[in-house]
């Protein structure tokens, strides 16, 4: 175990941590005294003033935390959506080929290959959208 000493709020405290963690450690304590120097001279006791500085860094996490996870939700509501269109896609056509009635459009020969490139395309611009959220 090492120890480390951090100076928060004017006053030094010395930790015990794990070999190695002595820079991340400093790190920490730098981030925890530059919130109570952002909050200013306050009239409160010190425990107060080390929970307030606690409860503005655990908000701040919070909401990087969120940040962090739009993308995945994003993510996977385009997945869904894709998964939805997919399967309305093959009703329609399992439909279609149910279907005895005879139709000017069915019996066109060039509808099919065009509807296949239009699957095609819409599953294109899918991926499309899911990279882009997965990089964002």
């Amino acid at each position: 175990m090492s120890e480390v000493t951090l100076a928060i709020g004017g006053r030094r405290y010395t930790v015990a941590c794990a070999e190695g963690e002595e820079a991340h450690i400093m790190k920490l304590g730098e981030s925890i005294d530059a919130k109570l120097q952002q909050m200013g001279k306050l009239t409160v006791p010190d425990s107060q003033i080390m929970l307030f500085a606690a409860l503005l860094l655990a908000d701040e996490l919070h909401e990087a935390k969120a940040a962090a996870a739009a993308p995945l939700d994003a993510q996977h509501s385009f997945t869904e959506e894709r998964e939805a269109l997919t399967r309305r896609i093959e009703e329609l056509s399992a439909a279609q080929a149910a279907s005895s009635t005879a139709n000017p459009l069915t019996d066109d020969p060039d509808l099919a290959p065009a509807l296949e490139r239009f699957a095609e395309l819409l599953e294109n611009c899918a991926d499309k959208l899911e990279t882009k959220a997965a990089s964002d």
